[in-house]
């Protein structure tokens, strides 16, 4: 099946970002029953969503795709100023040039450079293995919780209080766990207008090397096909072993996210 992507195509690039809008929305509107000061809004095409503080989940999505008026990036900036959170934006580097242009004269700073890769899904494929992956159900959202937050805090234990958002976040996805009876991998995908989008991808030290990854997104991808989607999206750190699984599995780079922060004195 042909897969070529033009890293040009700014239809496809807005098909995604507002994909992202709406899976950032649903997982929003599921952490606002376990936190109260979690909250959203649309901006520019896109949205603002505030889950604390510092929270990975604390940022502006899908923004931009059109012509912006400053002023709405204005009010958009005021949404995290008046939470007492930097603002975060996860530009699309297909922006138009009114973002672009006023994230260059305010004082942003770069802090992270993500790959957004996209893979087609067609109706009939088949997909690899998915040996020893398994679909979670509400009673284990926990357990595969904890797996994604000590996979990404692997430097340091997580607190404890990250647990009952992470849990009320994944109520809004589809979540697969590796390993049985202990998972030692998790991921989580959000079926959002045909689109899959693949995210919260960890491994447990204990399952590295052993094909958890590449099972969990065969078994996302088979679960995307089943829900009539017609692509699948994930986010990676650029050259990771994330980035070189999804590439084995079909994905291939579409456009760079910059994520650009600006702090608020």
């Amino acid at each position: 099946m042909a897969n070529w992507f033009s890293t040009a195509d700014r239809v496809l690039a807005a098909r995604v970002e507002a994909a992202e809008s709406e899976n950032m929305m649903r997982l929003a509107d599921s952490l606002k029953r376990v936190q109260r000061d979690a909250a959203y809004e649309p901006f520019a095409g896109g949205v603002a969503v505030f889950a604390g503080v510092g929270s990975g989940m604390t940022h502006a999505v899908g923004i931009g795709m059109r012509f912006t008026p400053a002023e709405e990036l204005e009010r958009m900036e005021g949404f995290f100023r008046d939470r007492g959170s930097p603002c975060v934006i996860d530009l699309c580097a297909l922006a138009d040039e009114s973002v672009i242009g006023h994230v260059q004269t305010k004082p942003y700073r770069v802090a992270e450079l993500n790959n957004v890769l996209a893979r087609r899904i067609g109706a009939d494929e088949e997909f690899g293995s998915m040996e020893g992956i398994e679909p979670v159900q509400e009673d284990r959202l926990e357990q595969a919780g904890r797996v994604i937050l000590e996979g990404f805090s692997e430097a340091m234990p997580f607190p404890e209080d990250a647990l009952p958002a992470m849990r009320a976040s994944l109520e809004a996805s589809h979540v697969f766990v590796s390993g049985h009876p202990t998972p030692v991998a998790a991921a989580a995908v959000g079926f959002r207008s045909g689109v899959a989008m693949f995210y919260g991808d960890a491994t447990l030290a204990a399952g590295r090397r052993s094909g958890s990854q590449s099972k969990l997104i065969q078994a996302r991808l088979a679960a995307a096909r089943q829900q009539s989607c017609d692509l699948a999206v994930a986010t990676v750190l650029p050259g990771s072993g994330s980035h070189r699984n999804y590439e084995r599995a079909g994905f291939q780079l579409i456009y760079m996210r910059v994520n650009v922060c600006r702090d608020f004195k």
